[in-house]
């Protein structure tokens, strides 16, 4: 009979040998047995039992020369029962420095006759470096499938595998750098591999096993199929003019879906189209790689955009002195020059059908201009409203229109350069 008691105290305890992110547990437990030399044993197997990273195989070696130990605690039935250095030397040799010492807490004898033994033991657990990983939702994004064998990039044909990989990594640079999901790689699986075998190997501390344990799984899946994506010039010649050149279009279609792993429901669905227009990979010099990342990054982000703005939509964390808002994402999900429009949450509004939250009421609020951008977070300017009116917490959500300043001066008319014959003929810019 082996009961765990708590799981606490986690610190870095400084012996020896120190390995790089390796925290030293104080794990309590209770071990069961005829004597007291079976229950400390026990004690220690379950001990190695609540420890991750420690492959099956090296459990198994590490319970077997515990056993064959003779864990002895000198006959006594107190907590005040010592356990002498060789003893502990002697454990800590047997699971290659995962244990690193223990006492006993407490000793007592059962009306069955059986002895329990109450247990603190030190031992190193294996830490994720950074923010932990389960502070946020974790997701990991699987290549798209692609319907054909090829894609026409102005007469280049891009294997499907090739334009699916390329995809994919914008769409890990666009999730990762919204900071809103913990992302997990699901394509360099042979790199993985590679790796844990070095760790596994005879030539690496068991301490580093500790790592393995640690491979998460995912929350969500973003899955999806690009429908199509091309990138194509024509050339032209104006007459009159003389002047030629070339009208070139590109743009990518994908269907994606974001679906929770336990129960395959679907989170969020959408189809999204994206194009670059002719002035963009028109006359720019840019190679057809060029034009191609343009793209493809395009596309990543508007899936990412739009996917977040109805999961996570954005906020103002802080309104500043100046007027100035600070909004709660950064990186390369928003520009300098972005508009959003503000609104103030209400209550929750509930489906009188389901009986789900619909969110909050929304009530519109000011109209700000994106003026910096830091890797976590952004800085706006109201540019329509009142500062005042925003509270802390304010949804933010992605506008396409002009500020009111620059919309006014594009509906100002501009001077013509068309000249009027006194004949009622005129005379074109280029004539």
């Amino acid at each position: 009979m082996i009961r765990v008691i708590m799981f606490f105290l986690s610190t870095l305890w400084m012996t020896g040998f120190a390995y790089a992110e390796m925290n030293m547990k104080l794990l309590v437990v209770e071990g069961v047995g005829d004597s007291q030399s079976e229950a400390i044993q026990n004690g220690l197997i379950e001990a190695l039992n609540q420890t991750q990273g420690i492959t099956i195989e090296s459990k198994k070696n590490f319970i077997k020369e515990i056993k064959e130990k003779g864990v002895s605690c000198n006959g006594k039935t107190t907590h005040a029962v010592s356990v002498n250095e060789q003893m502990q030397s002697s454990i800590r040799e047997a699971t290659q420095g995962t244990i690193d010492g223990y006492r006993i807490v407490d000793s007592q004898t059962l009306e069955n006759g059986k002895s329990r033994i109450t247990l603190e033991i030190k031992l190193w657990e294996y830490e994720t470096p950074g923010i932990s990983p389960e502070s946020r939702r974790k997701i990991a994004i699987i290549p798209f499938r692609t319907p054909k064998n090829y894609y026409e990039f102005d007469g280049q044909r891009i294997p499907s595998a090739e334009l699916s990989m390329r995809f994919t990594q914008n769409l890990v640079t666009e999730l990762t750098q919204s900071r809103r999901f913990t992302v997990l790689d699901r394509e360099y699986t042979e790199e993985f591999l590679r790796e844990k075998n070095l760790i596994l190997s005879p030539d690496s501390p068991v301490a580093e096993q500790a790592k393995i344990g640690q491979v998460l799984g995912v929350d969500y899946l973003l899955i999806g199929t690009i429908t199509e994506a091309m990138h194509e010039c024509t050339p032209y010649r104006i007459v009159i003019s003389g002047e030629t050149g070339y009208n070139c279009r590109a743009s990518l279609a994908a269907d994606y879906r974001i679906l929770v792993m336990a129960t395959r429901q679907i989170k969020w669905a959408d189809t999204i189209g994206f194009s670059l227009g002719d002035a963009q990979p028109k006359k720019t010099g840019k190679s057809p790689a060029e034009i191609q990342n343009a793209l493809f990054s395009g596309a990543a982000k508007k899936i990412v955009v739009k996917a977040l703005d109805n999961i996570y939509p954005l906020r103002v964390v802080q309104v500043q002195s100046n007027g100035d808002l600070v909004i709660n994402q950064g990186g390369t999900t928003l520009a300098v020059g972005d508009m959003l429009e503000v609104f103030n949450a209400g209550g929750k509004i509930i489906d009188p059908y389901t009986g789900e939250s619909l969110g909050a009421s929304e009530s519109w609020a000011a109209t700000a201009k994106i003026i910096r951008v830091t890797p976590k977070m952004a800085y706006a300017t109201v540019v329509k409203g009142s500062a005042a009116n925003i509270q802390v917490g304010g949804i933010c959500r992605r506008s396409e229109n002009e500020p009111a300043s620059q919309s006014s001066k594009s509906t100002s008319p501009k001077k013509t350069t068309v000249q009027t014959l006194p004949g009622g003929g005129v005379v074109l810019p280029f004539d």
